[in-house]
């Protein structure tokens, strides 16, 4: 019988591409909420409903992360740091699962019923991040690309035009700086 150790191990190689979309996603995402608690009331009102110091996380199994902190009145976004504890982390299983819901090809309830993520942490938390991530997705794509990622797209008013160039100008100013 022949050894195993003859044999040469096929070793896959790194998403890159994926990895960096997701990366991207996760910056847009954090900086949209970070801008969305201070211009959407319906924002303010479901992230002040949290304790006081509450802190979540997106995260790809092995891959990037977004940390988000809630803490003396103010909602931040932290980048891409080690969550070491977090009230409530929102996982997908790997990097290809990540990018086709980044990319809207599958969709979150989607995602969940074909077990391709997963939360940690208190589900009442993760319902109300999720209807969060609503409001800050409408506020950040067209509505054309929106329909993707959300079930029901609100109707365009004028305030929400103008708090999209508000969501727009501080994440491209979070960006250069």
């Amino acid at each position: 019988m022949k050894e195993v150790s003859g044999y040469k191990e096929i070793v896959p190689g790194k998403k890159w591409f994926a990895t960096l979309v997701t990366r991207i996603f996760f910056f847009f995402i954090g900086m949209g909420m970070q801008t969305a608690y201070r211009i959407d009331p319906d924002v303010k009102k479901e992230v002040d409903s949290w304790p006081e110091t509450f802190s979540f996380c997106m995260t790809v199994v092995g891959g990037p992360s977004m940390l988000m902190l809630k803490k003396a009145g103010s909602f931040q976004y932290l980048g891409e740091k080690e969550a070491f504890y977090c009230d409530v982390e929102m996982c997908f299983k790997n990097i290809t699962f990540a990018y086709l819901i980044m990319t809207g090809r599958i969709s979150v309830p989607n995602a969940v019923y074909h077990n391709r993520q997963f939360v940690k942490g208190d589900l009442s938390y993760g319902m109300s991040i999720i209807r969060v991530l609503n409001i800050v997705q409408t506020l950040l794509l067209p509505n054309f690309l929106a329909r993707f990622y959300i079930k029901e797209v609100p109707k365009l008013t004028f305030r929400k035009v103008v708090n999209r160039a508000i969501t727009y100008f501080n994440i491209s100013y979070g960006a250069i700086k």
